[in-house]
């Protein structure tokens, strides 16, 4: 018999807890929520209706006991007044359960309540009888029970099945282990036989069935209409989501019909069309063709390329609602139904007007800039990365005699020999490589044959992400300097011989006559003290002296203004030849004031010299340095009457220093200054001046080879202030570099 206990309880156990592999679906934890607070509201209307129950049949005992009744004749008469033990037994079980119900035990273990219910009636029932020394087949109480339960809570029918197995195993095991029997009169009769016991199993059975089916039913219902929940929820998550696009998208979202009208439109579509609402276009537009477009065929055109397939950037030109023009584009598709059919088009619009104003002014740009390349005389073009010219001007053109659709997208190779080509091939790869500048003299064959001297001017170019975009290229013709070049140097041959060596020539011859004519002098005033009779020697000059000096004077001009003038032409072909070295420029200063000291005595000027010995040293040529000082304050003695005060500073800035030469003199007009450093530029008020204007052009000349700058500030009657600055860089190993 134990065993058979010990069987059957693992079997209720393995029942109890495979709920989810019997029902053949997963139970959720949401579900059994549910069904637990299901069970607890069922258990309140099973509870009360168990305890009229009780109160009903303890009224029928109270009523028979006043009024007998005939069904009750054959209960015995000991056993009437324990009836009423029992109906009190089972009204506090029931009492006790409504009150656990209440709680939140209750809540959370409603199983327990439930099995209490079902136990108070059935179960206490058992258990009366067994004290009372028999057994007591209690089916119909059984019967209203279980049948009460699976009716009112019919979920989960494991929890049923307890309540069933509890009482039938108390009655039949219990009872059959004491040898109980019936109560008299029939305690006689066995406690129970086949045709109940099929009775019994077939009723609990079907019972049970009928939760299971409800409880897998609810289940079902219950998971669908959570899935239902949940597609709702994602679908009006969705519908949000999608609503939000459709309202607050930046381009124009529509669907329309195939004879012009709107059915939606969003607000972004509303704001391109110049209205307020979506409602407005809808109900405006009823003939997009000659309301939207200003070419109405563009309709038509659409239509067409939207029955043919998808369209994208479909652009024209609208009306807006306050009459004024825009541009559109369109990406639209045709939706069909199942016949295919053509319900409506659907897609977006998006305004372009300002991409075509930027695409107009571009190409305006564009178009601006090729004229101005075209205006150019010098040939101008430019490559990509790969060295492909990918544009040109009409010099270019000229130049190699191509059309410029001939030489886009062509290179080097497809217009010269292999050899020449490969040079200037060589030449664009180091220019990509360095990415900079490039400068370089080479020859060029022009479409006419002939052979020019050239110099190419390169420069890198990047696109807008930064990468090498490719280069742009301009072609020098130097063959028009090379000739000039060489006439310079016929000039300079024919300035050195037949003017310089001429003039050198008299100057030497003049300079002799005078020397001879002092010893000459010397030596007659000797002769005359001792013999005052004798002739005058043959020695004695003709020519006054003063002439001679004159002449002198003349030459020594004349040939400072030739030396001048090839000193000048030199460095505008040549450039400056600068011998560098460390120079302290107070040294410099102090050199120049003393060796025009006799001129500054001879104007009664002043000079001031607040150039001090603590500047740092600059790297530079101290002998171009003392003409720029000596040109400078000779220029200002030149061009301003006696007694000028002259002042001489530098200070220290930064990587340079600032050298200023100032007067009190009569100044200049701004004309006057934006000249003075011109070749041959003379001011119009210099004392007995003969000279070409070539002292400032050389003093910006040895400046400029310095890498300074230079200029004057200067108001007429305020004197003049000479600037000009020198950098302090010094490379120890330079001795002579060339500018």
């Amino acid at each position: 018999m134990a065993t058979i206990l010990k069987t059957v309880q693992k079997s209720l156990r393995k029942v109890f807890f495979a709920t989810e592999v019997l029902t053949g679906s997963p139970i959720t934890a949401e579900y059994k929520a549910w069904r637990n607070h299901f069970l607890w509201q069922r258990l309140h209307l099973g509870l009360w209706i168990a305890i009229i129950l009780v109160l009903s049949f303890m009224c029928l005992n109270i009523y028979d006991v006043l009024f007998p009744l005939k069904e009750l004749t054959e209960v015995p008469e000991e056993l009437k007044p324990l009836i009423f033990v029992l109906f009190g037994a089972m009204m506090v079980g029931l009492l006790t359960c409504l009150t656990i119900h209440k709680t939140w035990f209750g809540r959370r273990y409603p199983e327990v309540v439930f099995l209490g219910l079902s136990w108070s009636i059935t179960l206490v029932e058992q258990i009366w009888a067994t004290f009372n020394g028999f057994a007591i087949p209690g089916f119909l109480a059984w019967f209203l029970v279980f049948l009460s339960q699976a009716t009112l809570m019919p979920v989960r029918w494991t929890l049923h099945l307890t309540a069933q197995l509890g009482v039938v195993i108390y009655y039949f095991g219990l009872n059959t282990a004491l040898g109980l029997k019936l109560p008299p009169p029939e305690n006689q009769k066995p406690i129970y036989n086949v045709t109940m016991m099929l009775a019994l199993f077939w009723f609990c059975f079907i019972c049970d069935l009928g939760v299971y089916l409800y409880d897998r039913l609810q289940r079902s219902e219950f998971s669908a209409k959570r899935a239902l929940e949940e597609a709702y929820q994602k679908l009006r998550t969705a519908e949000a989501k999608y609503r939000s696009i459709f309202e607050n998208a930046v381009e124009g979202i529509f669907q329309s019909t195939p004879d012009g009208r709107y059915i939606t439109a969003n607000p972004a579509l509303a704001k391109i069309y110049g209205y307020l609402l979506p409602e407005e276009v809808t109900e405006n537009f009823t003939d997009i063709e000659h309301q939207l477009y200003v070419d109405p065929n563009r309709r038509a055109e659409f239509m067409h390329q939207v029955e043919e397939g998808n369209i994208s950037q479909f652009e024209s030109q609208i009306y807006r609602r306050d009459g004024s023009v825009v541009w559109i584009s369109e990406k639209a598709y045709a939706v069909r139904d199942e016949a295919g059919n053509i319900l409506y088009y659907e897609g977006l619009i998006e305004d372009i007007t300002k991409r075509k104003q930027a695409e107009e002014a571009l190409q305006e740009q564009l178009d601006f800039l090729q004229v101005l390349m075209n205006t150019i005389p010098t040939p101008v073009y430019y490559k990509n990365n790969q060295s492909i010219y990918m544009g040109c001007n009409k010099a270019f053109e000229e130049a190699l005699g191509f059309s410029k659709e001939e030489i886009l997208g062509k290179t080097v190779y497809d217009f010269t020999s292999k050899d020449i080509a490969d040079k200037y091939h060589q030449a664009d790869i180091a220019l990509f490589e360095q990415q900079g500048v490039q400068t370089y003299e080479s020859h060029l064959v022009y479409k006419d044959g002939v052979q020019h001297d050239v110099i190419f001017y390169k420069a890198t170019f990047s696109k807008a992400d930064g990468t090498l975009g490719g280069l742009v290229g301009v072609i020098l013709d130097i063959s028009q300097r090379t000739r000039t070049e060489e006439a310079l140097r016929v000039f300079f041959h024919a300035v050195s011989h037949d003017l310089r060596n001429p003039v050198l020539g008299t100057l030497m011859v003049l300079r002799n006559l005078l020397n001879k004519g002092e010893m000459g002098h010397q030596a007659s005033g000797i002769e005359n003290k001792t013999d005052a009779l004798s002739p005058m020697p043959h020695s004695l000059i003709p020519v006054p002296r003063s002439i001679l000096e004159r002449m002198v004077q003349s030459s020594d001009r004349q040939l400072s203004l030739i030396n001048s003038l090839m000193e000048a032409h030199a460095s505008e072909v040549q450039g400056i030849l600068l011998q560098r070295q460390p120079v302290q420029l107070s040294a410099v200063v102090e050199a120049a004031i003393a060796d025009l000291e006799a001129i500054l005595q001879e104007n009664q000027d002043s000079i001031k010299n607040l150039v001090t010995a603590n500047l740092p040293p600059i790297n530079g040529d101290p002998t171009q340095l003392w003409r720029v000082y000596t040109n400078l304050i000779v220029n200002a003695i030149k061009h301003n009457p006696p007694g000028l005060d002259i002042t001489l500073n530098a200070t220290f800035e930064s990587d340079r220093i600032y050298c200023t030469v100032s007067d009190n003199g009569v100044g200049m007009t701004k004309q006057q200054c934006e000249r003075l450093f011109d070749l041959y530029f003379r001011g119009g008020n210099a004392r007995n001046s003969v000279s070409l204007g070539l002292g400032l052009y050389m003093c910006r000349q040895i400046i400029t080879a310095h890498g300074g700058e230079i200029g004057v500030k200067s108001t007429q009657g305020a004197g003049a202030t000479f600037w000009f600055t020198l950098p302090l860089f010094y490379h120890p190993n330079e001795k002579a570099l060339r500018f």
